[in-house]
């Protein structure tokens, strides 16, 4: 309505036409997402996401161009999730929230299983846009995490040693879904835990100058912090 102010037009007709897309562009992508964590990509149809969404087929076309589209911001979305899931209280001691976190990101790939192997941890490579929409999604926690633990982020052994350990963690975590979860959670984390710390040695090998006491400390505490795993 020309002339008319939003919050006018809002009082009088509800949302706002923008509120209105961007709320169909949200179901869209939540659909997607649902979808392409149960079938392949060859599965799944543009009209199967849009009856799912409970949107005009069209509609998908206009926000998304067509059906690689679509696959794409699932998969950016994908990465979002995986980022933001919640991990422990921020006044805990960091490596408890360290070892929290390795947890609930287990234990949210497990209860979330196709989600997981399809569009998490499988095929990332198959295309350069695929894997940079969950590449970026990595560097969020490398940029996160190595300060917290006494890391630059920008120093190029960190960088590709803390990488490494997430590429390890990856296929560590696909061994372990798709052989029905042989090991408990606290093992993995473990696991996991021993891998990063060897990740940081290896960055110290490599960079005589970095200093890696502290992360090697902060590491080492939430391995041994085994006893109190689980307790929150």
């Amino acid at each position: 309505m020309e002339g008319v102010p939003v919050a006018a037009a809002t009082a009088r007709g509800g949302a706002t036409r923008a509120e209105r897309a961007a709320e169909t562009r949200r179901r869209l992508v939540d659909a997607a997402v649902e979808l392409f964590s149960e079938q392949s990509y060859e599965e799944v149809a543009v009209a199967d996401i849009a009856k799912a969404a409970g949107v005009a087929h069209g509609l998908v076309f206009h926000h998304f161009g067509n059906k690689r589209g679509i696959y794409l911001e699932a998969m950016r979305e994908a990465s979002n999730i995986l980022v933001g899931v919640p991990t422990a209280d921020s006044a805990l001691p960091l490596p408890r929230r360290i070892r929290a976190g390795l947890a609930a990101h287990l234990r949210y790939l497990a209860a979330h299983r196709g989600f997981a192997l399809r569009l998490v941890l499988g095929g990332q490579g198959s295309d350069q846009e695929t894997w940079d929409a969950f590449e970026v999604g990595r560097w969020r926690v490398i940029e996160q995490w190595a300060p917290a633990i006494g890391l630059d982020p920008g120093n190029a052994a960190v960088r590709m040693m803390l990488r490494s350990s997430i590429g390890a963690l990856d296929q560590a975590t696909v061994y372990w879904l798709r052989n029905d979860e042989p090991f408990e959670v606290e093992s993995m984390v473990d696991c996991l835990l021993e891998l990063t710390l060897a990740a940081i040695h290896a960055a110290a090998k490599l960079d005589p100058t970095l200093d890696v006491t502290a992360a090697v400390e902060v590491m080492r505490d939430a391995l041994d912090g085994q006893e109190w795993a689980g307790l929150d």
